[in-house]
């Protein structure tokens, strides 16, 4: 079996990052809900700035279905 090559530093940075900006966009998406009570709201509002079904399940401790299923209420509301 071969072994793994060592992550070179350039990768170890690039993954720092990902990490960092992973954490401010959390912080953004904390921002955007404070004033919100309604999950509805929050689902929605956390889809509107492009944060994923799985990714909002995560901060909300919702399913991803949970989730799916209120994005597309909420789009049935608008469309009437």
């Amino acid at each position: 079996m071969a072994k793994k090559p060592k992550p070179s530093v350039e990768d170890v940075k690039e993954n720092s990052l990902a990490v960092e900006v992973g954490r401010i966009a959390k912080l953004f998406a904390l921002y955007l809900l404070k004033d919100l009570d309604d999950e509805g709201d929050k689902v929605t509002r956390l889809n509107a700035v492009g944060f994923s079904a799985k990714e909002i399940g995560a901060l909300l401790d919702k399913t991803e279905n949970n989730v799916r299923v209120t994005i597309s209420l909420a789009k049935k509301k608008r469309s009437k």
